[in-house]
């Protein structure tokens, strides 16, 4: 395992650079609360996310949160979108006009691999996407700021290595695929395709090193009409989906990977925690950095690493399950800065860079839940609140929104080392700012580690406050928003 480990911090990705985002599925055991999963995607740093499966609480709770959502037309929904017009609209206006503008929802999916998993449906998807489109257009020309794509998988791909001379499965290639691409160049929409590397690799692993797989050190293979050398099986895969549109004469329509990840565990003896954190590591830093295409160099190739949470939920094998970058619980699989902008931690001591955080008040929680949970952290929880009464320097101003923050901190900074100290029952969140003001000074204590411990804060639950009488340990985000300097890989 690389020496340089890697901690969540605050994503600071230039707006001409390609973008990593995470994917998000509900079919999750224990799947945590929407406001929960919106923050953990904040403090990553995460600023791009697909929604498989969005409810009207999930898009609630992205709500003011300026990531990017984009959301999922369901395949059983394609065919009744294609054929009416008014199914169309009515399907916009109850998933997406309805959370405008609140949650910046900037792109809609039509069908997941329709074409190889849910053929059925394959005549019908560009007119599906052609009705969405045009109730786009009608409420208000939303057209421009809400693309409509397809997610493929890799396997459409055909002959992927020399990736020069990959083309599209034959069978939907002219049926589907060639108005598709014609479509998604005249609304200056992209080409999403998901991919399972370690399943590629597998399929060549007797003459394949399991290097080329994971961005590490090998010899790579020639494509012998470009002379281009290949070392990662990544850009080969970008490099010949390119090829296949260019193929069909469109080289106009960006690519964006729609998921890329590696299992953590399964049935391969190559799914194993160290080798997820090794992809998935190198993959951050190989497209943040522009170097996806050796056809194109410099191409931006924005990326959704598969996924948040794994979805134990799914039939099938733990393969196609243990994906997750996160438990339910919130405690990270491993560690994974999605930014690139990354922060050392000593290997031979296990010692973490020092980082600051806060614990304040969550933006929209209510005042009577707010009042309880301060109670609580005054009371049972022992927080020096003397700072917030009458005549402290931090009373004024005297509302509870701001002496829960200094509350809420108190009890965090006194039990930073414990999981669920920066919750309070979905009242309060991290910041990597400085709440401080005039002479109230908010404290901050040195973190060590972005891993959790085993212990855990969980308050006494002999309290007579309200609700919390047995505060749970919650699902809180123990990762750390910092920024250092990029250090290589």
């Amino acid at each position: 395992m690389a020496s340089i480990v890697l901690a969540v911090t605050l994503f600071l990705h230039s707006a001409s650079g390609a973008f990593v985002g995470v994917s998000f599925g509900t079919a999750v055991s224990n799947l945590p609360r929407p406001e929960h999963v919106c923050d953990l995607l904040t403090s990553m740093g995460v600023d791009h996310v697909r929604l498989y499966d969005a409810s009207s609480d999930t898009l609630t709770a992205f709500a003011g949160s300026g990531i990017r959502v984009l959301v999922a037309l369901p395949n059983n929904a394609i065919h009744s979108v294609a054929a009416s017009p008014a199914a169309a609209a009515a399907w916009l206006k109850n998933n997406v006009l309805a959370f405008l503008p609140n949650t910046n929802i900037t792109g809609i999916v039509v069908g997941d691999a329709v074409l190889t998993g849910y053929p059925i449906a394959a005549p019908l998807l560009v007119p599906a996407m052609r009705s969405l489109h045009r109730a786009l257009v009608h409420a208000g020309r939303l057209d421009r700021s809400i693309k409509i794509t397809s997610a493929h998988s890799s396997t459409i791909l055909m002959g992927a290595f020399p990736p020069s001379r990959a083309f599209f499965n034959l069978s939907f290639a002219d049926a589907v695929l060639a108005p598709m691409l014609d479509f998604l160049a005249a609304t200056d929409s992209y080409f999403l395709l998901d991919l399972d590397p370690l399943a590629i690799y597998e399929q060549s692993a007797s003459i394949t090193p399991i290097e080329y797989a994971l961005f590490q050190p090998n010899r790579g293979a020639t494509d012998a009409t470009t002379q281009l050398n290949y070392t990662n099986l990544f850009d080969a895969i970008v490099d010949a989906a390119l090829s296949a549109m260019a193929a069909m004469n469109h080289t106009d329509v960006p690519l964006v990977i729609g998921a890329a990840g590696w299992p953590w565990k399964g049935e391969s003896p190559d799914a194993t925690i160290e080798k997820a954190e090794i992809f998935n590591t190198n993959l951050v830093e190989h497209v943040l950095t522009n170097r996806a295409s050796p056809m194109r160099p410099g191409l931006e190739v924005d990326t959704y690493i598969h996924e948040l949470y794994s979805e134990d939920r799914k039939s099938g094998g733990d393969g196609g399950r243990l994906w997750g970058l996160f438990h339910a619980n919130q405690t990270p699989v491993y560690k994974l800065d999605v930014s690139g902008v990354t922060m050392l931690r000593d290997s031979s001591t296990g010692n973490g860079s020092i980082a600051k955080m806060w614990c304040v008040a969550r933006s929209g929680a209510s005042d009577k839940d707010l009042e309880s949970a301060l109670n609580w952290a005054c009371g049972i929880g022992n927080a020096d609140c003397s700072a917030i009464q009458q005549g402290g320097a931090c009373y004024s101003p005297d509302s509870v929104a701001s002496h829960a923050s200094y509350a809420f901190n108190s009890y965090f900074q006194r039990n930073v080392q414990g999981n669920g100290t920066c919750d309070f029952n979905g009242c309060a969140t991290l910041t990597s700012t400085d709440p401080s003001y005039n002479s109230c000074i908010y404290s901050s204590g040195s973190v060590n580690s972005i891993i959790p411990q085993n212990s855990t804060a969980t308050p006494s639950s002999s309290s007579s406050s309200s609700s919390l009488n047995s505060f749970p340990a919650g699902l809180e985000r123990v990762i750390l928003l910092t920024a250092f300097a990029l250090v290589g890989f």
